[in-house]
């Protein structure tokens, strides 16, 4: 009876070691330790769920190792290594060991660039925003709206992005839609940092003179910058366009020569904030006609997932589609976002 109690005890210390050791700790520069579960890392913060709390969000740089050991996860780094195995603490400072079946691998955790259970691998490549804008004024009864959103959804060598927004200006008695853009796209990473590129435009744009704008590209890209807070990339190659005037006047398929660059910059510690910055330049050969599209977005956290927003944008085009109609044109929008990842 002794020897069966004694092997019932044993059992029960066995499972308690065990159930210890499947909980995901994060072990902080400070000698801390938390143990719960990690929900995910991205943007150089991990959303963690400790044991008898609410969800918090540490940032990656105040973490000296970490245990992601609960179930499998799928770490990417910013070289565009992804992984797939259970992460361990270790001895160094800033590391972690990422161990699947025989292999080991050494991730520094400052290169995570995201990391998530495996099980929640499709609802994890998701992340986006969407943003609202609204100014009245009684005088004039005037009154203008604007929208934003985006979704991107990344998996191993491909990102694809839906982005949206329009502006609209209303009275009493009038609705017009000032501004449009609908934006798909698709890069395809063959490397680490060289991808190719294919994407589908719809713009509308009337202070140009413009009633729509279809657009198809190909390209290829690079991206040049790749750090936990800062990436830039740049890509040309070639779009043809079909354009229909305010005044109804299509122009059959024209063919551009573009280019693109794109600078994002991403702040954790408070204020937190991030800045997108894209310019794009159109060439055309045959109308000797040159266009610029560009965006600068700046976002301020104000409460979790929550941002304010502001917005510039600019457009020139050196021939717009109706003569006589203005070659440039500018905004400035603010708004409210809100932001899933």
């Amino acid at each position: 009876m002794k020897k069966i109690i004694l092997f019932c005890f044993f059992l029960v210390l066995i499972s308690d070691s065990f159930s210890q050791t499947e909980r995901d700790t994060l072990f902080f520069n400070n000698g801390g330790k938390l143990i719960g579960k990690i929900k995910k890392v991205k943007l150089g913060v991990v959303t963690f769920d400790p044991d008898d709390a609410g969800d918090i969000t540490v940032q990656l740089r105040r973490i000296k190792t970490m245990a992601a050991v609960r179930e499998i996860f799928r770490v990417e780094t910013v070289d565009g290594i992804a992984l797939y195995g259970k992460l361990f603490s270790d001895t160094d400072s800033g590391y972690a060991k990422m161990i699947n079946g025989f292999d080991t691998t050494m991730i520094y955790l400052q290169d995570i660039s995201v990391l998530y259970p495996s099980g929640n691998a499709f609802l994890q490549r998701f992340a986006g925003n969407i943003g609202l804008g609204y100014n009245y004024t009684t005088s004039s009864n005037f009154g203008r709206l604007n929208y934003d959103g985006n979704v991107t959804y990344t998996h191993k060598k491909e990102v694809v992005t839906l982005a949206m927004s329009g502006i609209y200006t209303t009275t009493d008695t009038t609705f017009s839609r000032d501004n449009e853009n609908f934006y798909i796209k698709n890069n395809y990473y063959f490397t680490p940092t060289w991808f190719a590129t294919a994407f589908l435009n719809y713009q509308r744009n009337l202070e140009l003179g413009l009633q729509r704008r279809y657009q198809e590209g190909l390209g290829v890209g690079n991206k040049f910058v790749t750090t936990q807070h800062i990436y830039a990339w740049v890509r040309s190659g070639f779009v043809i366009n079909q354009e229909k005037s305010t005044q109804d006047v299509t122009t059959g398929t024209l063919g551009e020569l573009f280019g693109q660059l794109e600078f994002n910059f991403f702040r954790f510690t408070k204020p937190k904030i991030d800045l997108l910055m894209s310019q794009s330049f159109y060439y055309s050969l045959a109308q000797t006609r040159f266009r610029n599209d560009g965006n600068t977005n700046m976002n301020w956290e104000i409460i979790k997932n929550l941002k304010l927003r502001f917005e510039f944008y600019n457009n020139y085009d050196s021939r717009p589609p109706v003569e006589g109609s203005s070659q440039f044109d500018f905004g400035v929008l603010f708004g409210i976002s809100y932001y899933f990842y």
